[in-house]
């Protein structure tokens, strides 16, 4: 039986209609499709008819992208719209942890919470990790009552010009106050903040940022920006930003190594696990397989070790044009 329902469903009664990502129904056996990876983690979205109330612009879930109700892309990944007890009737254990994503909508952080307890409800053990705008801490510790133990955080730009140029709700200290607060709830190394590379942020700026995060206790998921299946952002670029979250997690300052006028790496780096870099960032078991690439190439997220080997020669060659040999 398809299980899968037109995007344009409503809710009705207590029903919930979740977006849950094409790999992840595939992984359940609810969807036949040719993969190259499988997500390590469930990947859960919120749903609206209308999508987000929030305007960012480089979202494909924003109401302002949204043209009509079967816009179900986020990133490249196709988010096919199903009702909650029916995906928990097909439910099995067989990822490392559930990711819910929210998005901005009449009550949705209660419906957010919900989604959580039904899945535990489900039998599901495994850890849940829960990205969501700012919220009251209290919504936090009910969060963490049910089995939340990482926090993402779509802080997203890099500089609070940029936060307002691409439309982020709320404003940009409020992020940084929501951080702080993820990180008392939380822990310190449990709050993941997305930093989107390529939207018109200089390479200082990203890492200066991401300098801040680590600093209060916070931890970088990165993300190229994508728009509509193509990303634009040079693969050295990414590669150097990529380096720098490595550095960061190795309590190494990346002003020491990067050239942040010529773009390169200028001296050696002491970390014998350089490789760790260009793999997926995010929640531990977050692999996120071709979320923002194509696997025709360039791999900015490489999302397994079998991926890494089949790619090696094509990242080696990516690294040379920044100083850096493997």
């Amino acid at each position: 039986m398809l299980l899968i329902v037109n995007t344009g469903a409503k809710v009705v009664n207590s029903e919930i209609y979740v977006r849950v990502s094409i790999g992840t129904l595939f992984k359940l056996g609810l969807v036949d499709l040719k993969v190259k990876e499988t997500p390590t983690s469930a990947y859960l979205l919120q749903y609206s008819p209308i999508g987000c109330r929030a305007s960012c612009g480089f979202c494909l879930q924003s109401h302002r992208q949204i043209q009509d109700t079967t816009s179900d892309k986020l990133g490249r990944v196709t988010w096919p719209v199903i009702e909650l007890s029916k995906l928990l009737e097909k439910w099995s254990s067989v990822f490392t942890r559930i990711c819910l994503q929210t998005i901005i909508k009449p009550g949705f952080h209660l419906e957010a919470l919900e989604i959580l307890k039904r899945i535990r409800e489900a039998g599901e053990t495994k850890p849940f990790s829960l990205a969501i705008t700012p919220v009251s801490k209290t919504i936090l510790e009910e969060a963490r009552k049910l089995g939340v133990d990482t926090l993402g955080v779509g802080l997203d730009t890099s500089t609070p010009e940029l936060f307002e140029k691409w439309s982020k709700p709320y404003s940009w200290s409020i992020y940084w106050s929501f951080i702080e607060k993820g990180v008392g709830v939380f822990g310190r190394g449990n709050v993941y903040v997305h930093l989107i590379a390529g939207l018109g942020e200089t390479l200082r700026e990203i890492v200066s940022a991401m300098k801040k995060i680590y600093s209060i206790g916070g931890r970088v998921a990165l993300f190229n920006y994508t728009m509509r299946g193509y990303s634009p952002v040079k693969i050295e670029y990414y590669r150097l930003v990529q380096i720098a979250r490595l550095l960061l997690e190795n309590n190494l300052d990346p002003d020491e190594y990067i050239d942040y006028e010529k773009n390169t790496i200028r001296k050696q780096i002491p970390l014998n696990t350089l490789e760790n870099a260009f793999y997926t960032s995010g929640c531990p078991g977050c692999n996120r397989p071709f979320y923002n690439e194509s696997p025709r190439g360039p791999i900015y997220n490489i999302p397994s070790r079998q991926i890494l080997e089949e790619y090696r020669e094509v990242l080696k060659r990516e690294l040379e044009g920044i100083g850096v040999s493997m």
